[in-house]
Parts: C-alpha cells; structure tokens; sequence
C-alpha cells in the first residue's frame, strides 16, 4: 500500500493530544513568546530584508480565536493523518498533504504573526499536465510556503526552498540572498528537479561556505540536510496530492507502477509522507523536530549560537 497503516503513526502524534485543548496551548504559547523575546531584533532584520510584516508571537494574546484556531489546526492535523491511514491508496495523499499543511500553519502561527494575518494561498502550485514529466510546482509570493520558509530561516536554517540565507555576524542573525535557490527565475521548479534535489550536497555546500553559515539550535546535528529534506518530502507530498485528485487516472497508474518513472515516484512519495510523523529513526522526522523546539522552549532553554557555542541573535 502507498501508505502503511502503521499503528506506530497513529500513536506518534499521543504527546500532541494535550495540545489540543486551548489551556495547555496557552501555556506553552506564553513559554515559546518568552524564548523568541531574544530574537526580536533578527526577526526586525529579517522583515526588512523580507519586506514582509513579521512579529514575534506574544505571550499575552488579548484574541483568544487565535489559540482557538490553532489548536483547531492541530487537532485537524492528526484528524486528516489518522483518517489517511484508513482510506484507500486514491485518496491517502490528499489527507497526507492536507496532515502536513495544517500543522505547518500551527507550528509557524505558534511562532510567528505576519501582516495580513491570513495568506490568501497554499503558496504552492502545481501545473499538471497528462504525464509525471509534465509536472512543475510554482511557489508564489507571501503565501503560507514563504511564511514556512520565514520561520525556518528565522531558526537559523538555510533553505534551498527560500530566498534568503540566515548568517551570524559579530554576534548577530543577518539575512543574506540565497545564491543556491532551486527554483528558476518564475519561481518554478520540474517535478523531476524536486526528486534529484540531494539535501545532503546542499549541507556540504552550505558547510564549505564557512562558519558564519552555520547556526545551531535544539535539531539534530545535521539540520540542514534534515529540514531541506522535509520541505523536498512536503514538496513532493503536494504534488501527488494534486495528480490524486486532478490527474486521477496518472495517480493509478502510479500506484501499479506503470513505468520506471511511475513506479520511482510511488516509491518517493511514499516515503515522503511518512517524513512528516515517522521518518526512517523515528526521531528525525518533521513533527518530533518541532517537538524538540517546542520542549526546549517549554524548558526555557532555547538558544541559538554558532558554531563556539556562544549565543546570537
């Protein structure tokens, strides 16, 4: 099956349950504002450069629809991946895509608030065509792909996937251009170019640039390979979502693995989904970094540095 269903996925998501009531959310909230207070200064930075309204969030939110909607966010999160382990293969990326997305939108506003507070868009879009070869994925300014891609970069990641690069600089987070943006210049990239994209060559790129491009945080000691990978899976999961559903006679075809390219891609978005709650050591998937953030924000132990050891921001 395109997507096991694993008991294992299903109780991964047991330590986000609390969550989904707005008591405990609120707590934590005010525990992630007290960590990013910091880091208000780079977040100015990073808006101008951006050219993007970005605020660090607040501890004492006087709009309690706002807690309410992202606890909804979560719970429809591990609503839509329990309910895709239980279809059937010709819809499971849809509620996979869907899984993935809202609790992108709750991790980045449990972070973050942009200026209008609400995209109008994925930021993503697929242009599809009657073969896996004619497929492209377009990314669109200020949608929720780039306030992703704000708040990784924010944490101190670079991203093949965004605009600008995070550096430290005496003692600070700067932004710079990104030189090695994947998409063309119409903000575009080929299926094809997604699936060959190695986000372990990018970490060695990003590594041979020097010191002042590698900022540390609570991930595992190889965040760039990591988090590029999880935008590439998130990439690729959007994709076959939208031939699931637009391009339904292709995802079959897909799923019997009607020729190499069909079968590679069935493999590769299978894999794909399961980067977003398992990956292949449990820890190293989407969904337990965010917890690792979540937890040493919780502590009161959130820091970023570089590679002395010593804190920036």
């Amino acid at each position: 099956m395109w997507l096991s269903p694993l008991k294992q996925s299903d109780e991964a998501w047991i330590p986000w349950e609390s969550l989904t009531l707005v008591y405990p959310y609120t707590i934590l909230l005010g525990k992630i504002a007290n960590s990013l207070v910091p880091y208000a200064g780079a977040v100015r930075r990073y808006s101008a450069v951006a050219e993007r309204s970005i605020q660090p969030i607040e501890g004492n939110l006087e709009q309690p629809e706002i807690l309410k909607q992202n606890v909804a966010l979560l719970k429809n999160a591990i609503e839509f991946w329990r309910t895709a382990n239980r279809v059937s293969d010709s819809i499971a990326p849809i509620l996979v895509h869907y899984s993935w997305h809202c609790f992108n939108s709750f991790f980045i506003y449990s972070m973050f608030r942009w200026k209008p507070y609400h995209t109008k868009s994925h930021g993503i879009i697929t242009i599809l065509g009657d073969e896996l070869s004619d497929v492209k994925i377009r990314i669109s300014r200020n949608g929720l792909f780039d306030r992703l891609m704000d708040t990784w970069t924010l944490m101190g990641v670079p991203l093949a996937f965004s605009r600008f690069w995070p550096i430290q600089k005496n003692g600070k987070i700067e932004f710079m251009p990104n030189n090695k943006y994947l998409p063309d210049q119409n903000n575009q990239i080929t299926l094809e170019q997604l699936l060959e994209f190695d986000s372990w060559q990018f970490q060695k790129a990003v590594d041979s640039k020097g010191k002042n491009y590698l900022i540390r945080g609570p991930y595992l000691p190889v965040p760039v390979a990591l988090f590029n990978r999880f935008v590439q899976a998130y990439l690729i999961i959007f994709a076959a979502s939208n031939i699931a559903r637009y391009r339904p006679v292709l995802w079959q075809s897909i799923l019997i693995g009607g020729t190499a390219e069909e079968s590679e891609f069935a493999l590769r978005s299978s894999k794909a989904a399961f980067d977003l709650i398992l990956g292949p050591h449990d820890d190293d998937a989407f969904v337990p970094q965010v917890a690792r953030i979540f937890d040493s924000m919780e502590k009161g132990t959130f820091v970023l540095t570089g590679e002395d050891g010593k804190g920036i921001n």
